[in-house]
């Protein structure tokens, strides 16, 4: 259930509604956790509690700052997805590595380095 946040508004003029919902980040899976979300586009807002969880944790992992944009390639009939350099340092990442691919969803793709 869900009760609407008096007068503030999301970045697209939606209403905004206070409800729980799952919060994942980098993998992390921290549990059903209060947020505000969008009516209109379904933007979800953390509380300053539950964002400085996340960080701590992801600064303990040491995954803070590694997020980055790249785009998808091609090499003979293959794609190709790059890895930047700072991923590749923290993860320990070698040349011909095995790895499993798999998408989890419609808009996500998972990578593991294979043990």
């Amino acid at each position: 259930m869900s009760t609407e946040v008096e007068g503030v508004r999301c970045r697209c003029g939606g209403k905004l509604q206070e409800r729980a919902s799952e919060v994942e980040f980098f993998g992390i899976d921290f549990g059903v956790k209060k947020v505000e979300s969008c009516a209109e586009c379904g933007t979800e807002y953390l509380s300053q509690e539950t964002m400085e969880e996340v960080e701590a944790e992801v600064r303990k992992r040491g995954l803070f700052g590694l997020e980055r944009r790249g785009r998808v390639s091609k090499s003979g009939n293959s794609l190709v997805i790059r890895i930047p350099q700072e991923i590749v340092k923290s993860m320990k990442l070698k040349r011909d590595l095995p790895i499993i691919i798999y998408p989890s969803d419609k808009d996500r793709l998972v990578v593991e380095v294979e043990s």
